[in-house]
């Protein structure tokens, strides 16, 4: 069975539009990581996550 990643698997909270807006958000500079959790109803382990590349690797950006 194939594994689901991101938005296709049943339990995410997130899209990949969601995901990239984060790593943007992230890029420019925006560093509160309590803010942007609070903001997409997620927790702040999970934006850490996000923004290292520890989830949601199938999803291709430049850590700056």
């Amino acid at each position: 069975m194939a594994k689901l990643l991101g938005e296709q698997h049943p339990m995410s909270k997130l899209s990949s539009g969601d995901v990239q807006q984060i790593r943007t958000l992230w890029r420019i500079g925006h560093r509160n990581i309590g803010v942007i959790a609070r903001n997409y109803k997620v927790s702040t382990t999970n934006i850490r996550k996000i923004v290292k590349g520890d989830t949601w690797k199938h999803l291709l950006w430049e850590k700056k």
